[in-house]
């Protein structure tokens, strides 16, 4: 990996952590632990949507493996699934060394960056879909109810809703480094977005339609949208991590990607 690439890595998986740990630090009632070698984030309930670890190391080795099942442990003992995450490669040792400690493979998407400078937003939006940022204790649990709803009636649905329920109003509004928008039609929330603003690039990420809305156009309003406003606040860089179906639209609108990003879960390994 040239030294570019590097650098393009670490300025995505620094947006990450900057979303996994700005609420954490400030709440109160989450635990973050950061070492020289990896982060890790107990958000308080059992959700892998929020329960995150980073590894920080160009590579995962086998002689890294006892950190790791410290993290792992960690977690297992709490009966919390946990989602690690790594941006690299299925062909680096880091697959094969995070598969021996018992842990599976969740899903694998790819990074991508844009100059934020070179982008030309689509300003075309479905003309019944109202975009804003969020405003309201309201509009917060609403966000949180779109988010869940990917998750249909499952145990994570419950926590993710209770995560936004629970997270004080006071961090969320009018926060300076995570933004979170709604698009509505006839004041239904249908459509979530979220802009991370970290010290060196901008990150796009929770771009979310509920399901009976989607083909409508509402994502993609949504992201346009979101592009417009990471623009009017900021310059230089913004990322993503886009799934493999999603990396087309992205790369029409200015996007290339620069690595895999894999996420390793436990869930299996609670009893």
């Amino acid at each position: 990996m040239t030294t570019e690439l590097k650098r393009l890595v670490h300025l995505v998986r620094a947006n990450f952590i900057t979303k996994s740990t700005c609420f954490a630090k400030e709440s109160g009632e989450m635990n973050v632990r950061e070492t020289a070698d990896f982060i890790r984030v107990d958000c308080g309930l059992p959700s892998d949507t929020f329960n995150n670890s980073v590894w920080l190391k160009e590579q995962v080795k086998p002689s890294d493996t006892g950190l790791i099942e410290e993290t792992v442990e960690y977690f297992n003992k709490k009966q919390y699934p946990m989602a690690l995450w790594s941006w690299e490669d299925r062909s680096s040792c880091t697959f094969e060394t995070l598969r021996s400690l018992g842990l599976n493979e969740a899903e694998t998407n790819v990074a991508m960056y844009a100059d934020l400078d070179a982008l030309r937003p689509d300003t075309n939006c479905p003309a019944e879909l109202r975009l804003k940022e969020v405003a309201t204790v309201r509009e917060i649990e609403q966000y949180g109810d779109v988010l869940t709803s990917l998750f249909g009636e499952s145990a994570e649905a419950a926590n993710v809703r209770l995560y936004y329920k629970r997270m004080p109003a006071s961090l969320l509004l009018n926060h300076s480094v995570m933004k979170l928008y709604i698009g509505s039609v006839r004041d239904e929330i249908v459509a979530t977005g979220c802009l991370i603003f970290a010290p060196d690039s901008v990150g796009i990420y929770d771009i979310a339609t509920r399901q009976e809305c989607r083909g409508r156009g509402f994502g993609s309003a949504m992201f346009n949208f979101l592009l417009a406003e990471a623009r009017k606040l900021r310059t230089g860089w913004c990322v993503l991590q886009a799934s493999p179906d999603g990396i087309n639209i992205y790369k029409r609108s200015g996007f290339e990607p620069v690595c895999e990003v894999t996420v390793y879960e436990n869930r299996h390994l609670l009893a």
